[in-house]
């Protein structure tokens, strides 16, 4: 009867450990602040920008698909960045219910102002370490990135981990 309870109280913990990183890091990287990087869009707008910029003639499905974010949330956020000129949408030939959707000259630019942006807030961060501890960190996204990712349960060829006495 005691194991359940040292289960339960182990995984308390870990959540416990993985919100307080959560808290850490987007404290740490700006994510609270009211725009992204101190902009006029939100986070979740210059995520939905990224895609756009990364892949031309995208449809809002795919961006969906991406993203997850929600339907009616994404068609709200394309609508307003057409209003504001930011994006424009063109007739899909393969499907008449969809559109072919790409920045403009000024969603390009304005996307490309927070990439800037963006290496310059995450570029000290990494300057300020010293060259293994900047290693070991980008391991550990690596690793983290693996164990999150939808597949996290297959079994991995190999797991990559910081070198043991034994390995000398």
């Amino acid at each position: 009867m005691a194991a359940p309870v040292r289960a339960a109280s182990q995984l308390a913990d870990s959540v416990a450990r993985v919100r307080r990183f959560n808290r850490f890091y987007t404290r740490r990287i700006g994510l609270l602040t009211r725009g992204f990087l101190e902009s006029e869009f939100s986070l979740t707008e210059v995520r939905v920008m990224y895609e756009l910029n990364h892949h031309p003639q995208i449809t809002a499905s795919e961006i969906g698909t991406a993203t997850g974010i929600d339907a009616g949330y994404l068609s709200r956020i394309l609508a307003n960045f057409e209003k504001r000129g930011l994006l424009e949408r063109a007739a899909s030939p393969a499907d008449a219910r969809q559109s072919l959707l790409q920045l403009t000259r000024k969603g390009r630019g304005a996307f490309a102002q927070l990439d800037r942006r963006q290496h310059d807030e995450i570029a000290p961060l990494l300057f300020a370490l010293p060259a293994d501890r900047q290693r070991r960190l980008l391991v550990a996204t690596q690793i983290n990135e693996r164990l999150l990712a939808p597949a996290a349960g297959l079994r991995e060829p190999y797991i990559v981990r910081l070198p043991q006495p034994v390995d000398m």
